[in-house]
């Protein structure tokens, strides 16, 4: 069976590496202010909680107040870096917002079961989607 909920470590790795992506199209491209955003939190200087969250809130930024500057693709890219920060960092996704890689409703749940003190509800059908 295969772990579809990937250690910090790997997340982290995989964040960084869809960040290197996004460095690459944005030079290639000459898309300076997505390229401005990015520059501001990236390269991760380590695994701290600190760093990742800079990063998802950067993003975040980036795509709430400058949605004309990036295509669709960049677009999707940008949700699936914010989605996996907030989950390494353990904060919540915004209300009605999904994870790129549809396990927002297993870490709502984790999140609500764990403030309110209880065993986390998770079903099977939230690692249908598969992994990132």
């Amino acid at each position: 069976m295969t772990n579809y909920i990937l250690p910090r470590e790997q997340t982290v790795e995989r964040i960084d590496k869809l960040c290197g992506r996004l460095f690459e199209l944005w030079c290639e491209e000459r898309k300076l202010v997505p390229l401005a955003y990015l520059l501001h939190c990236w390269p991760l200087t380590g695994h701290d909680a600190a760093a990742i969250k800079r990063l998802a809130d950067t993003m975040s930024d980036l795509s709430r107040f400058q949605p004309g500057k990036l295509s669709t693709r960049e677009s999707i890219v940008v949700r699936e870096v914010i989605g996996s920060a907030r989950e390494v960092v353990g904060t919540p996704l915004p209300r009605g917002a999904a994870a790129a890689h549809g396990a927002s409703a297993l870490w709502t749940r984790v999140w609500r079961a764990n403030a309110a003190g209880q065993a986390p509800a998770v079903a099977v059908a939230d690692f249908l989607d598969g992994p990132l």
